[in-house]
């Protein structure tokens, strides 16, 4: 398989020259592109892609994102944040060079030689996690084995293989990891040999810490990549740091920027909280030029490309008219439990007695739950009026909070992630 570097260079490497390729070959670029300068100086004069309209132009008849027919390579899909699926194409070059970036950061992440690997991501439904590993493990430039088994195989029976091949890494994603360490404990199984935890896809919250140590003893947690399906590699772990919240960008194959929610500009200080937003230079066929992937960060090193991520900008939820912002109610989560960072949570949006309930599922102990529930109806009201005044005029039902283990939480049936946004409403 070729090299990154020379799939980068084939595929070209520069911002411009893309952003000129996708005016000229893409309708929805060239619609999104028109009030832009013809001849850009930075990649911030061009407007950040809103994502409802990027899919809407993938998904009709007559595609107006693609910039030629998608004539050899794999499509694949993701679940999503409400757990809607959506395709993206790839070339099989450009699939070569995202596997290339993802074998780097598997070695940088912890691989080594004559590890045995369990992977135990999604596969089939088009769902890329499992083949994107296996094609990474593959392009790694030291011996190992790998264990293909896949996250929809039954517990009991991954239980069984774990044993009998002993191994030295997993990759998974932490709700998974977590259902998985829960489960081996009710069976009393012990992995001696098990030292590498490697995750992607979601974030590893402080409180599923506990549960993984208590099983896996011996095993350290680690993300192997950050990762998103649209816009491939956005950034590699940084070694010998405590905080696995930091990345290095996967430069120069991807441009990450941190955006100030209100004017789109780069945020270049660090300690300032923004959008992340990603322009992947190998991707061509399905040009993602100043996508924003629904991430929150700060730079720690601006000049180095380092970043911490902070969790999704998730949006909103709407209960009645009144919208919730997800980012503020995490951020509420976070001073109530009295953490650095939120809890693991959902969002479960339901209807009953004629009216719309928004209910938090959260993953954590508190000494009062009764308490902390009133508190974060206390603060949602004093930071979302429209909240609280249909809350006064009996519109909706007050905030509901279940106090819960991350194992609870419901996963995506394919991507085993947990789904941020439930809507039960319609059901």
């Amino acid at each position: 398989m070729t090299s990154t570097h020379d799939v980068h260079v084939s595929l070209g490497s520069d911002w411009a020259e893309l952003a000129a390729f996708a005016r000229r070959n893409s309708v929805y670029y060239r619609r999104l592109y028109e009030q832009a300068p013809i001849h850009p100086a930075y990649l911030h004069e061009l407007p950040v892609v809103d994502p409802e309209d990027f899919w809407a132009a993938h998904q009709r008849g007559n595609n107006e994102l693609l910039t030629g027919p998608h004539r050899d390579g794999m499509v694949f899909r993701s679940g999503g944040t409400t757990g809607l699926p959506k395709t993206t194409p790839h070339t099989r070059e450009e699939l070569r060079a995202t596997i290339a970036c993802t074998a780097a950061s598997l070695i940088i992440a912890g691989l080594r030689a004559g590890d045995r690997v369990a992977n135990l991501l999604s596969a089939g439904s088009m769902y890329l996690s499992f083949l994107h590993v296996t094609y990474s493990l593959r392009e790694t430039p030291v011996p190992l084995v790998e264990l293909p088994i896949a996250s929809h195989t039954d517990l009991d029976s991954i239980a069984r293989i774990l044993q009998e091949q002993a191994p030295t890494v997993i990759c998974a994603t932490p709700s998974f990891l977590i259902r998985l360490a829960t489960h081996l404990r009710t069976l009393d199984v012990t992995l001696p040999g098990l030292r590498l935890l490697l995750y992607a896809g979601e974030a590893l919250y402080p409180d599923q810490r506990a549960p993984l140590t208590e099983t896996f003893p011996h095993a350290q947690p680690r993300p192997f990549a950050y990762v998103n399906a649209e816009a491939g590699v956005l950034a590699t772990p940084v070694p010998g740091q405590d905080d696995a919240r930091l990345y290095q960008a996967n430069t120069p194959y991807t441009i990450l920027e941190i955006t100030d929610p209100d004017t789109s500009l780069p945020i270049t200080e660090p300690g300032r909280t923004g959008l992340v937003v990603a322009t992947n230079l190998l991707r061509r066929l399905m040009p993602v030029i100043r996508y924003p992937v629904g991430d929150l960060a700060q730079w720690t090193d601006p000049h180095r490309g380092r970043l911490r991520l902070l969790g999704r900008s998730s949006g909103h939820a709407r209960i009645g008219t009144a919208k919730i912002s997800l980012t503020a109610l995490h951020a509420h989560l976070a001073e109530i439990t009295g953490g650095q960072e939120p809890p693991a949570a959902q969002i479960i949006l339901r209807h009953r007695d004629a009216k719309d309930e928004l209910l938090v599922r959260v993953a954590a102990r508190v000494p009062d739950p009764a308490a902390c529930a009133l508190a974060l109806h206390e603060h949602l009201q004093s930071s979302h009026v429209p909240y609280r005044d249909h809350i006064g005029t009996g519109l909706i039902h007050p905030i509901a909070v279940e106090w819960t283990t991350p194992d609870q939480l419901r996963l995506h049936p394919r991507t085993s992630r947990i789904i941020p946004v439930i809507d039960e409403r319609h059901h």
